[in-house]
């Protein structure tokens, strides 16, 4: 039995391509401008039946306001983001220490976008080998750590932690310094 010279790897890049895909429909689909209908059925207004039972011909009256325009739904296409850096695996742990720094630096960073409420957040974050590479394991599990972090630190802001709202991902750009987290916020059309 002949064996190749290659070791099997997990392939995680098509998971994160498909759930970046999921997001990128979602806001298409959430940008569409939203429509008003007014049923016909709506029934009789109270004109018309008063004056159907008088046998009277209806005297005009000024007309109902035309519907206002609403609002358009779903997912603002511009995202917004922050940054925060910690030691990644005292925030795994849950050290109150590294919580209080997250939470710090959350903090001040929305403050510009206070008043909003994000709709759906994605949390990149990296953690480095001993080696200077790229743990995508450990970079999920801290990415996972912060995205749970988010609700508890601003519940005003954040969703309640899903995983199909808040979700981590590992980044693994070797550029990016060990602990770095970054949030990339989803809002709600204005």
């Amino acid at each position: 039995m002949r064996r190749s010279g290659r070791t099997p790897t997990p392939y995680l890049a098509g998971w994160l391509f498909a759930d970046l895909l999921l997001v990128l429909v979602l806001v298409v689909l959430g940008s569409q401008p939203g429509t008003t209908e007014q049923s016909d059925d709506a029934g009789p207004t109270p004109s018309t039946t008063a004056s159907a039972a008088t046998g009277r011909t209806p005297r005009p009256t000024a007309s109902p306001p035309a519907p206002r325009a609403s609002r358009p739904a779903g997912l603002d296409p511009v995202t917004r983001s922050i940054t925060v850096r910690a030691d990644a695996e005292a925030v795994i742990a849950g050290t109150a220490g590294a919580v209080a720094s997250v939470r710090r630096q959350v903090d001040r960073r929305i403050g510009p976008y206070r008043g909003r409420t994000a709709a759906f957040v994605m949390v990149f974050a990296t953690v480095h080998t001993s080696g200077g590479g790229v743990d995508t394991a450990r970079s999920d599990v801290y990415a996972t750590a912060v995205a749970r972090l988010l609700p508890r630190i601003a519940p005003e802001f954040f969703p309640p932690y899903d995983e199909k709202i808040i979700r981590g991902y590992h980044d693994s750009s070797f550029r990016i310094a060990s602990g770095t987290a970054r949030i990339e916020l989803f809002f709600l059309q204005r």
